[in-house]
């Protein structure tokens, strides 16, 4: 049941975002536009414009979690800056989407194809509406060299839809714990892709400046600078993955003793990850009670010892060899509050440990939790031995989420 609300939810999402987009589009022909914004884009323009979306749509930036961001949302904007029509810049996102697909030799997806479409129309009245509501153009004075032009009002509100409106959409239709935190999921969204959203406003301004002056140039203007950001924020995301990659390998160490299961640290991780979101913990949070998840059998390493370790020791053992490693500390206190989960208090620390003790001790006593009877046995002997019925409740929940996805036989 609670699956099914949070699949109701999601298309509620979905239908808000679409109706929000298709009056968006619609506004640029119900508002009088700055007739200084349009500027009548020819089959030229759009060929051009076109062709420099799908050079980036094959140059996307790819986030630390492995999403990849398509920088063709700059030239896409460039074109709505310029006073493109909703069906002009949607075709523009569309036929480069398709073109970088032939390219790479590999079919377009529907939902792809249609999240361009969206993108284009919808960025097309986000400027209309600027222009309108906005400041005046800014122009460039000839005599210095600056005969450009740029609506101040339509780039404002562009780039407050590749800042903003893109992560809130992303988050509302992907919700997987239903509206009890999208406002927090949202503000967490923004300021994850922050960087990458304001290279690309940046990026789409400045194509719409200087294309009526450079004309073909553009491209490689708006290129440039998308080219840097990426070399940037790649390398960024990179440094993030090796560290995440690292602490991956280190939660392999007890398997080679032999007393834990093969992955039982990542599925340990996964389960909190899930149950962390559930209970609405902010992503600093959860990223800590993953890795605490991944580690938290570490203190085998220290004990040496083939026969099961109280927890309190492992849980202290853990934590010490945490504190030797560095830039770990908050981890470390996660394990060091699992020596006894129930008199430590439920804070920031005593939380995720529960959190962490409740999957590990989950995966111990239900090999298989997606079977009903397993399931069921594990969730009783959870209530007595962890003892926090809110935890115990979201590990549930989230259970049922998977059960739903992936039913048993």
């Amino acid at each position: 049941m609670g699956h099914l609300v949070n699949v109701s939810g999601r298309i509620v999402a979905v239908v808000l975002v679409a109706a929000l987009g298709l009056a968006l589009g619609i506004a640029w022909w119900s508002l009088e536009v700055d007739q200084q914004l349009v500027l009548h884009l020819d089959l030229r323009d759009i060929i051009l414009f076109a062709a420099a979306a799908a050079v980036m749509e094959l140059l996307p930036i790819r986030l630390a979690d492995g999403r990849a961001l398509p920088t063709s949302l700059a030239v896409v904007g460039a074109a709505a800056l310029l006073g493109g029509s909703p069906v002009v810049v949607a075709l523009i996102a569309v036929t480069a989407y398709v073109v970088s697909c032939l390219i790479e030799r590999r079919p377009p997806a529907v939902l792809e194809v249609v999240q361009r479409a969206a993108g284009g129309w919808t960025l097309a009245g986000v400027a209309a509406i600027g222009a309108a509501l906005g400041p005046a153009t800014w122009s460039g004075s000839p005599e210095f060299g600056a005969a450009a032009s740029l609506n101040l009002g339509a780039a404002v509100a562009v780039g407050l839809a590749v800042l903003v409106g893109v992560p809130t959409v992303e988050t509302l239709t992907s919700l997987d714990t239903g509206w009890r935190f999208a406002l927090r999921r949202i503000r967490e969204e923004i300021q994850r892709n922050w960087l990458v959203g304001s290279s690309i406003a940046a990026t789409a301004a400045l194509g719409a400046l200087v294309h009526p002056v450079l004309g073909l140039w553009t491209l490689p203007t708006m290129l440039l600078p998308l080219a840097a950001a990426r070399a940037g924020l790649d390398r960024l995301a990179l440094g993030q993955r090796a560290y995440d990659q690292t602490i991956r390998a280190m939660s392999r160490l007890p398997e080679q003793l032999g007393t834990v299961l093969p992955d039982h640290g990542v599925r340990v991780a996964e389960l909190a990850r899930e149950v962390a979101l559930d209970l609405g913990l902010d992503a600093t949070s959860v990223a800590d009670t993953v890795r605490a998840a991944h580690l938290h059998e570490l203190g085998r390493i220290k004990l040496e010892r083939e026969a099961p370790a109280p927890q309190h020791e492992l849980a202290s053992a853990g934590a010490e060899v945490l504190r030797e490693v560095g830039e770990l500390d908050r981890v470390a206190d996660i394990l060091a509050a699992q020596a006894n989960v129930h008199l430590g208090p439920r804070d920031e620390v005593g939380l995720p440990a529960r959190i962490v003790v409740a999957c590990c001790k989950l995966d111990n006593y239900a090999p298989d939790p997606l079977e009903p009877g397993q399931r069921h046995e594990a969730v009783v002997r959870l209530v007595r031995e962890v003892g926090d019925l809110e935890v115990v409740a979201a590990l549930t929940r989230v259970l049922d989420r998977v059960a739903e996805r992936e039913p048993v036989g």
